[in-house]
């Protein structure tokens, strides 16, 4: 949403209130409940009340976000300089701070349109992080991408006030000529190509341990059962079968949350491959090459990477969420300590020869 005043200009990105699409809910939810009330059978009725429920939950859900102050996201831009707003003011230039500043696309494809500015000093140093320096003196407004309306509107005010740069067109591979192999004697043997893929479960248990602790518990409701079957009637046998349900409650519980680590929906995969990481999860799923990457390290189970090319943000805007303050870049989720031996035994065998990486584990 883009609200124009003048020579003021507000991109803004803050979620809006949800009344229609509450509204709409709640119709839906009175439908149901007139269906439960009128039906005849016991089936329409419990399904009415039921999905009807559902659908009134989660209109009176929307209704309270909605009543709630949304929490600003805008890129403001007036004659007295630039802006970001980010819940409050997250940072302000005035336009005698700034050289330059440009409107440009990532390199890949159905990137979007950003801002990228450049500041009049050299030291400058980014004050947020939201503000992120990509290169040749230029610092990437993080987090927010123009829509193909906005971008004309954007580029005349910042040519009024300061000097507008062309957009970053992508270079332009040059082809190389594939190398000469040099004869070699038959006896000696081809070069070892890279392994296959390997996939690992993120937030898998440790198998062998589980079926330890199965195994274990089986035996102390064992020893608990015949206790209670032909012990004393006193006070010890009301303790062991306090154990006993006590116990078998436990392994139930661990039970039901290792199937659902497993469960389709909570299954977390890393696949690790000659051509680079590939995260997977239900809801999301994103690839990095490793011509992206320039080191990877592992502190205490948190994967991350560091981007070989200082434009990395502006070519992959959609990983700013996973961006640390230092420039790493951590995956969405701690590996657990199962994961974490499959990585370090696997990570050296699928990376080919001559990739530009500085692998660093710790």
């Amino acid at each position: 949403m883009t609200g124009p005043q003048g020579d003021r200009l507000v991109v803004s990105r803050t979620d809006g209130p949800h009344w229609m699409l509450a509204a709409v809910l709640l119709c839906v939810a009175g439908g149901f409940f007139w269906m439960a009330l009128a039906a005849t059978q016991q089936s329409p009725r419990v399904a009415g009340w039921v999905f009807g429920g559902i659908s009134g939950v989660l209109g009176l859900n929307l209704i309270v976000r909605s009543l709630k102050k949304p929490v600003r996201n805008e890129l403001v831009i007036e004659p007295t300089g630039i802006s970001r707003v980010i819940g409050g003011v997250a940072w302000v230039l005035r336009w005698d701070e700034l050289r330059a500043a440009s409107v440009v696309t990532g390199t890949r494809e159905r990137a979007d349109h950003q801002v990228v500015l450049f500041p009049a000093d050299d030291r400058f140093e980014s004050p947020s992080r939201s503000l992120v320096r990509i290169g040749d003196g230029g610092f990437l407004v993080a987090g927010l991408e123009l829509y193909e309306t906005e971008v004309s509107r954007v580029r005349e005010l910042l040519a009024k006030h300061v000097g507008v740069r062309p957009e970053r067109v992508p270079d332009t591979p040059v082809p190389v000529p594939p190398p000469v192999r040099a004869a070699v004697p038959e006896w000696v043997p081809p070069p070892v190509e890279p392994s296959g893929s390997v996939t690992i479960h993120v937030n898998g248990w440790n198998r062998v341990l589980l079926r330890w602790l199965r195994f274990f518990a089986l035996m102390i409701e064992v020893g608990l059962g015949a206790v209670i079957e032909f012990g004393p009637r006193n006070g010890i046998r009301t303790a062991c079968l306090v154990v006993f349900i006590a116990v078998f409650v436990g392994m139930s519980w661990v039970a039901v949350l290792e199937q659902q680590s497993r469960s389709r929906k909570s299954r977390v995969l890393l696949e690790l491959s000659a051509a680079g990481l590939r995260w997977t999860t239900y809801y999301r799923k994103f690839t990095v090459s490793w011509a992206e990457i320039a080191e990877l390290r592992l502190p205490s189970g948190h994967l991350e990477f560091r981007p070989a090319a200082d434009g990395f943000p502006l070519d992959r805007p959609d990983l700013d969420p996973l961006r640390l303050g230092d420039g790493w870049y951590r995956m969405p989720r701690t590996l657990s300590a199962t994961a974490v031996r499959q990585f370090e035994t696997h990570i050296r065998s699928v990376l080919p020869a001559g990739v530009p990486l500085a692998l660093g584990l710790r």
